[in-house]
């Protein structure tokens, strides 16, 4: 048996409930026979001091300490390993690792686990443990005598609903930090999966955690996730943390029958490609509780939405908000500014989709400009002619500013037009297309506040149904 101790380093961005990825890690350790204790250093109320963090370590002397790595939060997390790595054995995992898998090795981590996480962390414990050897573990990649040495690719987890139950790690999260004023909530994970990977191929999106295979669980264990959270946290809202929720009409009806079946009304919402919504399955949708739906668009020209490999049409969007206002489903449109090589028409093209789309949409999402996340093609394709290679360890930090809390027209404005991406510029758009899309942002802003109100003045609900179109990050951020 080894002792794993699990660490969401510090973030500019707090989180507000149990990290679902911890959740499933955490489980598949428990099951796999080990021990495990989680330090959300992200959480709102969490002891983010790294003499702290280490000081809850010492206590529970772990065999093997994990780091989970984001690229925009990756400097904060070498800063901490830092401080850590002559005391602990250190393993990195996370949507960054995987990709650069070469980086965290050379930042003192031991080992790196490449891709999905849950049994390949289980084998490693196994390794730490003695019964199991490193070269058995694919996904893995450690130094070996003085050089990075890259196991085999493991597959994807094909049958999820092996994996055990997120809920039966809850009790190792600290409510106290999330809800200081409510330390009596047993906090439910901040969402459920019910399925992984993307089968779209955007140019801005790297997905080599979940990968492009498309691979989902079945509906009667996802509605039983439903039920206990329902019943035993009194969960009546949540979100689906699908990469694309809406893949396979038949796999939706099913779900969305199995959501009905429970008998007890619930409220979600998800993330969906607008090709693979119609009216049909988006009345599905809606009979099962969806109230809201965040859908990727990213730009309004057509030659723009082919060059990203989109894979949709302006009409199709149009027809998706269309039916979702006319079923009552509140939705979040994605918008981003500054790609590669993006004209002006193109960009004023974007920009006037924002008043063509109001009267239908329930909002805009906030931020919005692009940004090159290392093993896209976009960076790929870039990096050397922009010259911004490994911007995310050779550079300051992104600044992102964290999201109003309050539906405040100045705070809204601000996080909406305040995006430090176009202040690094990546691409060199030229001054006058910097100012256009620093005002575009604001006027994304505004239009939203527009539609907030009017949606406020026809129903009963309130302002309070909109404020999802706050809480979205720009479409690919990780």
């Amino acid at each position: 048996m080894a002792r794993v101790f699990l660490v969401n380093p510090p973030s500019p961005e707090p989180v507000r409930s149990p990290l679902l990825s911890f959740c499933h890690l955490a489980a598949s350790l428990r099951a796999g026979g080990h021990e495990v204790a989680i330090h959300d250093a992200s959480a709102t109320h969490a002891p983010r001091d790294h003499a702290a963090i280490a000081a809850r370590m010492a206590a529970f002397a772990p065999d093997l300490v994990g780091l989970h790595l984001k690229t925009l939060h990756v400097q904060p997390a070498y800063a901490l390993a830092a401080d850590l790595v002559d005391r602990f054995t250190l393993v990195a995992g996370g949507p960054h690792a995987t990709i650069v898998p070469d980086e965290p090795l050379a930042h003192g981590f031991r080992w790196v686990i490449r891709g999905e996480g849950e049994e390949a962390l289980v084998e490693l414990a196994d390794v730490i443990d003695g019964t199991r050897a490193a070269a058995d573990v694919a996904g893995l990649s450690w130094i070996d005598r003085g050089l990075p040495r890259h196991n085999p690719t493991r597959p994807f987890l094909t049958e999820l609903d092996r994996l055990p139950s997120p809920m039966s790690s809850l009790d190792l999260f600290d409510p106290t930090w999330y809800a200081a004023e409510a330390p009596e909530l047993r906090l439910p994970p901040s969402g459920i999966l019910s399925s992984r990977g993307c089968p779209a191929a955007c140019t801005f999106c790297s997905n080599d955690v979940t990968g492009r295979r498309f691979r989902y669980r079945s509906a009667a264990s996802v509605a039983a996730e439903v039920r206990h959270l329902r019943e035993h946290h009194g969960v009546l809202g949540f979100s689906f943390f699908d990469d694309s929720f809406a893949v396979g009409r038949r796999r939706v009806r099913e779900l969305c029958d199995a959501i009905v079946a429970i008998n007890a009304p619930v409220w979600w919402t998800c993330t969906a490609h607008p090709a693979h919504l119609d009216r049909d399955v988006l009345a599905d949708m809606k009979r099962a509780g969806c109230g809201g739906i965040d859908i990727g668009m990213e730009s309004a020209d057509p030659g723009m939405l082919l060059r990203i490999g989109k894979g949709v049409t302006v009409a199709r969007v149009l027809d998706v908000l269309a039916w979702s206002r006319e079923l009552g489903i509140h939705t979040v449109v994605n918008l981003m500014f500054g790609w590669p090589d993006e004209t002006d028409a193109e960009l004023d093209a974007t920009i006037a989709f924002l008043e063509r789309a109001a009267p239908l949409a329930g909002g805009f999402n906030a931020r919005g400009v692009v940004v090159p996340y290392p093993g896209t093609p976009i960076y790929d394709q870039h990096h050397q002619r922009f010259g911004f290679t490994g911007w995310w360890i050779r550079e300051a930090p992104l600044a992102y500013a964290p999201f109003p809390t309050s539906w405040d027209e100045a705070e809204i404005v601000r996080a909406y037009g305040d995006d430090p991406a176009l202040d690094r510029n990546f691409f060199q758009h030229p001054p006058h297309r910097v100012a256009r899309i620093r005002e575009a942002l604001v006027t994304k802003a505004l239009v939203t506040m527009a539609i907030t109100r009017r949606r406020a003045a026809e129903s009963a609900l309130g302002p309070q149904v909109s404020r999802a179109a706050v809480t979205v990050p720009a479409a690919g951020a990780r």
